[in-house]
């Protein structure tokens, strides 16, 4: 997957959100939601690598978020971008605007260890309904 910007040097941090609020995310500068976990230096790395290992696919059209991941560099955040593990979009910020959908295969190795990370920092995680399109 392409991520919003180039990323300058190393991530610092990834923040993994669950996106809660408003659900009108046209209008988003960033992503709504509490930080349900942070992780720093090589594992930061690591999530953005999955996000990157992530193969391009088909967009469908529901897009409502559960997740979302927000990396923070020396100077501050990155990049932040919201996924839809239903429809397969994921829509991507950088500098508090959106660069806009990108299709993505969440059934992939990459989109399920992604889901897996979120779901294993959310407590919700149980209630929440499915997240894939995988049966």
């Amino acid at each position: 997957m392409r991520l919003p910007i180039d990323v300058p040097g190393d991530v610092r941090r990834a923040d993994l959100i669950r996106v809660e609020g408003d659900r009108e995310w046209e209008r988003w500068t960033t992503v709504p939601g509490p930080v349900l976990e942070s992780v720093t230096g090589a594992d930061a790395t690591a999530l953005v690598g999955l996000v990157t290992d992530l193969p391009e696919a088909g967009m469908m059209r529901c897009y409502h978020p559960m997740y979302a991941l927000r990396a923070h560099g020396a100077e501050g955040v990155l990049f932040e971008i919201a996924f839809c593990f239903r429809c397969h979009n994921a829509l991507g910020f950088a500098g508090g605007a959106q660069t806009g959908l990108e299709g993505f295969d969440a059934d992939s190795p990459a989109g399920q260890e992604l889901l897996g990370r979120f779901r294993a920092a959310d407590p919700n995680a149980a209630g929440r309904a499915p997240a894939s399109s995988a049966p």
